[in-house]
């Protein structure tokens, strides 16, 4: 009974033979992650003139799904995110664009589009980050709501599983609860 004890245990600690495949992939250590996407993040924020207002940010670890024969993955994708507070008017959009494209080089995509009956309009930019970190910025407003709710963002794959709370904290700010309100503070040349 207790060889049987051990092998489920092993099993469910990513010791079974599905898993030990996950060992041997290339990986970066959840410590090699929370660097990456932290530099990647503060140096977006930084390279930002003038400075903006942020909600907090958040890390979420996305678990790679279970092997076919039901051991718990050993890999995820890590990403850490803030939402900016600061009211960002349409037409300073192209701006905070530039100032990230600046940032991260002629490797950054950009998508605009409007989408939906109720007209949305998305900006997107997906840049690279900090070592194997991507970066990107989502920007959304409808036609009643004068001001871009914006996000940024950083992203590792594959990376050594470790739950959210071994991140600890974030570089901007405190923890995004996701109960925040829209963009609630006014600047004097982001919303205007």
């Amino acid at each position: 009974m207790a060889v049987l004890a051990t092998g489920v245990g092993l099993f469910y600690t990513g010791y079974g033979p599905m898993a030990l495949k996950d060992r041997g992939a290339p990986q970066l250590r959840p410590g090699e992650a929370k660097g990456q996407l932290d530099d990647t993040l503060r140096a977006a924020v930084g390279a930002i003139t003038p400075s903006l207002a942020y909600f907090g940010s958040a890390y979420v670890v996305d678990r790679d799904p279970e092997h076919a024969d039901g051991e718990p993955s050993l890999l995820s994708q890590v990403m850490v995110s803030t939402r900016l507070r600061t009211k960002v008017a349409p037409a300073k959009m192209p701006v905070l664009v530039d100032q990230m494209e600046q940032l991260w080089g002629e490797r950054c995509r950009s998508q605009d589009s409007t989408v939906g009956h109720e007209a949305k309009h998305y900006i997107q930019l997906n840049c690279p980050g900090r070592g194997q970190a991507g970066f990107e910025l989502l920007a959304v407003n409808t036609p009643s709501d004068p001001f871009f709710d914006v996000s940024m963002s950083a992203e590792v794959t594959p990376v050594r599983y470790q739950p959210e709370k071994d991140y600890g904290t974030s570089p901007v700010g405190g923890r995004l609860t996701g109960h925040e309100t829209g963009p609630d503070l006014d600047d004097p040349y982001w919303s205007h």
